[in-house]
């Protein structure tokens, strides 16, 4: 007779060694496969707007920082007020930079007569323009960590003083302190805020709300051409200084005050992974091993070409701003009507701006911006050259400022294609680290060419070197249009 308790013994003995292995193994794969599951949740970190200065609600965000954030439908009511704002700033800013040929005929025929050439005046715009350019890897990325509001409100008090201080210069030494480097470095805050901040707001009509907040310079460069001349012919030098820097503090603090970050600051960033924590600390390595100036962008042959085209684009760019004042007079222009032609070419490049704004987002902003380049180029060497009387003048004033408008704002929106939004600012201000280059060299190079070859009064050299140096660029352009899609009608 057989013990029931053997039996029930024996179907409760341990399988052997073998089975136990592989049961082992097979746990530890379902608990490694948990574990990474657990891995990803850690990541997520839920959130809304009480945690930060945004005002959109974001369903998830990533806690590490090198994840690109959820991309934004275009921005409501508010979104305009943002371009609007964006707008008055560069109106104001760099419509005074670009109408630096009224001072520039002013420096050389009257407060620095006989003391001082046309290639020593030319740097004081040249610097202005180059200390903007030159600081945007980290303007840009202030703009990016700290806010736009903020970086924005720096400027303008940073401009403001550089004008009041301009208004005691007694040297040309002073001017390139003041008018020129201090001016520009303030500047370059201000306008890297107001060229990136709108891309933030708007995603299908990016190229056009850029458009529209960059033709701002165009639009000051319309009306404050005539009226700085005005003040300087009437009132004197000191007293349109004060006056011009005035308008600064005035005009662009409440502009300023409407900057509204809707993407997640860097500074906002840091704050909440040191709020939610991280598993491990691995996300806070990354965000600590982020680099404030992002260099790594110019791997990307596209952006390579991009930013070397904009060093020879921009070496010819400035130069008829700088020079149809004094061109126009050395034809026998009165100074109201040349004035009037600066004025002219700041409005077409603000509609150029904005038109091919609205264009790119038809045909690419790659596409847009070679065609613009190019266009721009074909006006200096065939209408420019060939401006003997005030109609041509005029004619050619128009046609370059439509022309050349829609570089700046194309170059912003093929930087944010390239690269994505939430680097947009260090990166849109490492490619103008590029253009410093060329501003530093194209106009006091113009200038040099007038005083040497000119002898002052011909401009052919000044017109040809402009030309050849954008031709160069524009065929760059090309390259890289052509290094992101072969296709020669491609939407790029």
């Amino acid at each position: 007779m057989s013990d029931p308790m053997a039996k029930q013994h024996q179907s409760s003995t341990l399988p052997p060694s073998s089975a136990l292995v592989q049961l082992d193994s097979e746990l530890t794969i379902a608990s490694s496969d948990n574990n990474k599951k657990n891995d990803n949740l850690d990541k997520e970190e839920y959130y809304s707007t009480d945690k930060t200065d945004i005002d959109v609600e974001y369903a998830t965000a990533t806690v590490d920082p090198q994840d690109e954030q959820p991309v934004l439908v275009d921005g409501p009511l508010f979104g305009w007020i943002v371009v609007f704002a964006s707008f008055t700033s560069q109106m104001i800013s760099m419509g005074v930079c670009n109408v630096y040929g009224v001072y520039q005929n002013y420096y050389f025929t009257e407060k620095f007569q006989g003391s001082a050439s046309t290639f020593q005046l030319a740097w004081i715009g040249s610097l202005a323009i180059m200390a903007l350019d030159l600081a945007g890897p980290f303007t840009g990325s202030i703009c990016d960590y700290f806010g736009h509001r903020q970086a924005a409100l720096v400027g303008v008090i940073i401009m403001t003083l550089s004008l009041a201080a301009a208004a005691f210069a007694t040297q040309v030494w002073q001017l390139y302190l003041t008018q020129g480097i201090l001016y520009g470095l303030g500047g370059s805050l201000t306008y890297f805020a107001s060229l990136t901040l709108p891309s933030q707001w708007f995603t299908k009509n990016r190229g056009l709300v850029t458009g529209i907040a960059i033709s701002g310079g165009g639009i000051g460069g319309l009306w404050i051409s005539p009226i700085i001349s005005k003040l300087l012919s009437s009132k004197g030098f000191k007293f349109t200084m004060l006056t011009i820097a005035i308008a600064h503090f005035v005009l662009l603090v409440p502009a300023c005050m409407f900057y509204k970050t809707r993407r997640e600051t860097g500074r906002q960033r840091a704050k909440r992974i040191k709020q939610f924590g991280c598993r491990k600390g691995e996300s806070l390595d990354n965000e600590k091993k982020r680099k404030f100036v992002d260099w790594t962008i110019m791997k990307d042959i596209r952006f390579s070409l991009l930013f070397i085209a904009g060093i020879f684009v921009v070496s010819g760019y400035f130069t008829p701003f700088y020079f149809i004042n004094s061109y126009a007079i050395q034809h026998g222009v009165d100074k109201s009507t040349a004035a009037l032609l600066v004025g002219l070419m700041n409005g077409a490049s603000a509609v150029g701006r904005i038109v091919m704004g609205l264009v790119s987002d038809k045909i690419g902003s790659m596409n847009a911006l070679c065609i613009s380049t190019f266009a721009a180029t074909l006006t200096l060497f065939f209408l420019w050259t060939f401006a003997k009387t005030a109609a041509v003048m005029f004619i050619f004033s128009i046609a370059y400022g439509l022309c050349c408008g829609a570089y700046l704002s194309s170059t912003v929106s093929v930087s944010a294609a390239i690269a994505g939004l939430d680097r947009l600012g260090s990166v849109t201000g490492i490619l103008y680290a590029g253009m410093a280059i060329g501003s530093t060299i194209g106009s006091p190079t113009s200038g040099a060419i007038l005083d040497t070859i000119g002898h002052g009064t011909d401009y052919t050299g000044v017109i040809i070197w402009s030309g050849t140096v954008m031709l160069i660029g524009s065929v760059i352009q090309f390259g890289m249009k052509f290094a992101t899609n072969r296709n020669i009608f491609a939407k790029v």
